[in-house]
Order: structure tokens, then C-alpha cells, then sequence
């Protein structure tokens, strides 16, 4: 069998051809590895889970704290800027409703941080009632307000339940630029 020029430019158009679709295919397997990677390190990059200290909650346990975005510690937030909070925790009770308080402490001075709506089981992707011994997820995002004083804050984040008491209680430390 004889290779003439036709059917050797017929190959060659053919080598050509898929030469072009692999080098498209690779280029797309590149670009989506490359956005993966980039979707991954801007996720740890933007929320991080940071140091707590426990205070009085006979009612449940704290197990984590998550504040985004947040790449350092303590967590630097920003005047005008929104900031979410998400904390983990299980109650040691049935909680069929709660608020939550919010406080901000500096210089020994603590002062109740307003919200839009306090109340636990509306809007903070709790699904009330809450059941004892199964751990759920709470997220607060609230933006800083502008001109807000700079300097380093304890935040404090209280949740209560339908008879007043504390179900969990913790305290973040972090730094408005």
C-alpha cells in the first residue's frame, strides 16, 4: 500500500484537526483546575474558624466559632463592610424560641450591639424548635458601621431561649481598622 501526497495531506489535515480539539480540551481542563484552586484558596482565605472564650451558658455547649472574611488574629474588619459570624452549638434543651444579643466591650465599656431582628428562630438559619443534644448552625451578618471607632473590640454573642436563660454564650476578639 502506497502513501500519496493526497492521502498523506488527507493524515496530515486529520493530525492537524485533533492536534486543534486537544490543545482547546487542555486548554479547558487548565482553566477549570485553575478555578478550582482559586475558588478554594479564597474560601480558606475568607472565613476562618477563630479562638473563643466560653462564658456562662448552663443551657448548651459552644463548639465553634467562624468569622468571614477574616485572614488573620485576630480578625481585622473594616468601617463599612459586612462581616458574618456563624457559630455551631448544641443545646442541652428543647428551644422552641430565643434571641440573640449582641455586645461589643472596649476600655471595660460593653455596649448592646443593635440588630434587625432578634429573634434566634427567624432569619439566622435556625429551624426552631431547636432539639436538645443536636448540634445546629447560627449565621449573623452585620456591617460594620461607617466611622466606626478603630481599635481592638471583644465581642460577645448571647443566645437566649424562651424563658430567658442562656443557651450559649462566647466571646471573640477582633479589630477595626
Amino acid at each position: 500500500m502506497f502513501l500519496t501526497s493526497e492521502k498523506f495531506r488527507k493524515v496530515v489535515d486529520i493530525l492537524q484537526a485533533s492536534d486543534k480539539s486537544f490543545s482547546k480540551m487542555a486548554k479547558l481542563v487548565s482553566f477549570i483546575i485553575i478555578a478550582y484552586l482559586l475558588i478554594i484558596s479564597t474560601e480558606e482565605t475568607l472565613s476562618r474558624e477563630v479562638p473563643f472564650t466560653k462564658c456562662a451558658s448552663p443551657f448548651g455547649q459552644l463548639s465553634s466559632v467562624n468569622v468571614t472574611p477574616c485572614d488573620s488574629d485576630p480578625c481585622v474588619f473594616e468601617s463599612g463592610t459586612n462581616e458574618t459570624i456563624a457559630i455551631t452549638f448544641t443545646p442541652n434543651e428543647v428551644v422552641s424560641e430565643g434571641d440573640i444579643h449582641l455586645y461589643a466591650s472596649k476600655w471595660g465599656i460593653r455596649k448592646e450591639l443593635p440588630l434587625k431582628n432578634p429573634h434566634l428562630c427567624e432569619g439566622y438559619g435556625l429551624k426552631c424548635p431547636l432539639k436538645k443534644g443536636i448540634p445546629v448552625k447560627l449565621s449573623v451578618t452585620g456591617q460594620i458601621p461607617q466611622g466606626a471607632p478603630s481599635g481592638t473590640y471583644e465581642v460577645e454573642a448571647e443566645l437566649v431561649d424562651q424563658n430567658g436563660g442562656t443557651v450559649v454564650c462566647g466571646i471573640i476578639t477582633v479589630e477595626i481598622a
